[in-house]
Order: structure tokens, then C-alpha cells, then sequence
């Protein structure tokens, strides 16, 4: 392990206000490098307007993204880019019929066989990822009352299928489960470290341990996150019934 990498357990941060990012292990060399470097990432093409960092705020920040990353995966009808895009250009129209658009992602997010498709995508990311934890300042490194671009340029009926139920759609400002940095901005790799509990730096690792310290929460606001943690449960049974 690189001997610039400075490595946080989670039992020495502040959970509620630390700034977190999750990226693949393969990404760390080139971060302690070059910095986390904005881009405009394959879900957020044709979203956002400018490339950018983003993390989120907080233990419940990573609860809350997570929800919403399961929920936005399973709500896409297409990995074709193009029909992405289409989708994307259709909403943007203002005399568009609304209800098609919602009812298919209400549609796929009932279909359980997406969900588990989504669930074994998001468990095969997570495995292969860490979190970051970045030391970032307001006003220097972003600004609380920055723009959502995503609430910019979906309307609110659709927002609420895929936002949680707290989020204030209305309000144009980023929240703190979906926070970037100012367009453009490098995070330094000095503002940057690694995140580990017990010695443990498998993010998937660590989010099923935050939702089981906050396992009520989740069964009762984030219904997509705890139906991920359960197949993820019933995944380790299988896996000690084959090779135990």
C-alpha cells in the first residue's frame, strides 16, 4: 500500500459530518497521484452540465445515495446510451406527456427480477470499491447552496419516484446525500483518505455494517437498500451451505 495513503477507521471520524466518495480500488494509484478529478459520469450524461466531484455528508448520506443509486438503476429501461438519451431529451420537452415516462419506471421498479439484477450489479461494484474520506471546506472546496443538476432538468412527479421522501424536490439545492465540489475542481490528494473498519476496506463490507447499526431507519424509509441488504445476507448463507 502506498506509504503517502493515510487510512481512517471509521470508529475515529465523525459519522455525521465526514465527506464520503466511492470509487473502484483499481482508481486509488492514479487518486493519490493526480487527485479525484471530475468527470461527468455514464448515468449523468446529457444530467450534468459541467464535470464535478461528488460525495456525500455523513453516515446517513451513504444510506441515502445508495437507496437512491438502487432505485435509478432499476428504474432504467435501457443500457443503450442512445435510448438513455432519448429518454433524457424527452423529458426535457415541455409540452411532454408525463405519465409515460413514469409509468415505466414505476413498472421496472415493481419487477423484482430487475431488482435482483440491480442488486447483483451493486454487490459486484461495492466489492470491488473503497470509500474515501475528503477533507473539504466550505466555500473553498464547494458551496452548500450550489445546483442539483438533476433536479434542473427532471420534473418533480419523476424526481419523487427515485428521490427519497425527505428531499425537498422543490428547492433547487444540492442535499447532503448528493453533494460536488465546485465545476472543474480537483480534489487534492492531501484532502484525501482511505475509510476502513476493523481493517476492513471493502465498501460493501462497510455499508452492511452502517445498515445494520441503523437497520430499523433503513426497513422503514429506504425499502430498496434494506431488500439489498437482505439478498446480500441470504447470499453469505448460500455461499456457507456450499463450502461449509
Amino acid at each position: 500500500m502506498d506509504k503517502d495513503l493515510v487510512v481512517k477507521d471509521i470508529s475515529q471520524i465523525d459519522l455525521k459530518q465526514s465527506f464520503f466518495h466511492y470509487t473502484n480500488k483499481s482508481n486509488l494509484d492514479s487518486i493519490l497521484k493526480n487527485g479525484l478529478e471530475p468527470r461527468i459520469g455514464e448515468n449523468s450524461l446529457h444530467v450534468e452540465k459541467t464535470p464535478k466531484v461528488f460525495f456525500v455528508e455523513g453516515e446517513k448520506g451513504i444510506v441515502v445515495i445508495m437507496d437512491v443509486w438502487l432505485r435509478w438503476l432499476t428504474s432504467k429501461s435501457s443500457t443503450n446510451k442512445f435510448i438513455y438519451w432519448l429518454g433524457t431529451f424527452y423529458m426535457k420537452i415541455p409540452f411532454c406527456i408525463k405519465s409515460i415516462p413514469n409509468n415505466i419506471v414505476r413498472k421496472n421498479l415493481k419487477s423484482q427480477k430487475k431488482r435482483n439484477k440491480v442488486y447483483e450489479k451493486m454487490k459486484y461494484i461495492l466489492e470491488n470499491s473503497i470509500f474515501l474520506i475528503l477533507d473539504l471546506e466550505e466555500n473553498i472546496d464547494f458551496d452548500y447552496n450550489d445546483i442539483d443538476e438533476v433536479k434542473d432538468t427532471y420534473y418533480e412527479s419523476f424526481l419523487k419516484l427515485l428521490y427519497p421522501n425527505d428531499s425537498n424536490i422543490k428547492d433547487r439545492r444540492m442535499e447532503y446525500w448528493n453533494m460536488h465540489a465546485y465545476s472543474n475542481r480537483i480534489v487534492d490528494p492531501k484532502k484525501i483518505s482511505l475509510l476502513k473498519e476493523s481493517n476492513n476496506d471493502n465498501a460493501n463490507d462497510i455499508l452492511v455494517n452502517i445498515i445494520e447499526r441503523n437497520l430499523k431507519y433503513i426497513q422503514d424509509n429506504h425499502e430498496f437498500l434494506y431488500e439489498y441488504y437482505i439478498y446480500i445476507k441470504d447470499s453469505m448463507k448460500r455461499c456457507s451451505f456450499r463450502y461449509g
